[in-house]
């Protein structure tokens, strides 16, 4: 059940982020067309800015999610066993700590704009726009806890994920290379 929450959110967020992207991509292109036509779009500038902090944190949830975020893991795996659970034990409650606090903060924050709109888009409420940093907030701790579980036995085994996928990757690309040798 925790694998196809896991797998579910994995592809959620993959088609939000690919989706906004898509989005920013069309409305940067409208926006030079207008702008080369002499009949620039006013309210370019602030969605594609928009759009650009919603791609960030809907790829940020997604790297928790993916535990791709930059790290230590030659730190962590470096200690002795006991070490390795202590700083892991600690990451996770600071991580955790962090998060609930920009989810709590951010919803506060919500709650003051009131009636305010975008600039250039008066119909557009900014909860809708700021709104993002709480719901990826939240993702992102879902993402941590519902994880926690494979990373930690990583930690208790010793078994740096880093080092798993940089052995794939060379095996892969050796397949590759030994593929192509043999074409004729």
């Amino acid at each position: 059940m925790r694998h196809q929450l896991i797998r579910g959110l994995d592809l959620a967020l993959q088609a939000i982020t690919i989706g906004l992207i898509v989005i920013l991509a069309v409305i940067v292109l409208m926006g030079v067309a207008f702008r080369y036509s002499g009949n620039s779009l006013i309210w370019y500038d602030e969605v594609a800015i928009v759009l650009l902090a919603w791609i960030t944190y809907s790829g940020a949830a997604l790297a928790v999610l993916r535990n791709a975020h930059l790290g230590f893991n030659g730190l962590l795996y470096g200690l002795p066993p006991r070490g390795r659970l202590v700083l892991f034990s600690v990451n996770e409650v600071v991580f955790v700590a962090v998060f609930a606090v920009v989810l709590w903060g951010s919803w506060v924050i919500l709650g003051i704009f009131g009636t305010e709109t975008m600039t250039t888009l008066r119909w557009v409420p900014r909860w809708f726009i700021q709104g993002v940093v709480p719901v990826s907030a939240a993702l992102m701790i879902a993402g941590r806890l519902l994880t926690l579980p494979e990373r930690l036995a990583a930690v208790r085994t010793g078994q740096d994920p880093d080092i798993e996928e940089i052995a794939h990757e060379i095996a892969r690309a050796e397949a590759e290379i030994t593929g192509l040798d043999k074409r004729p």
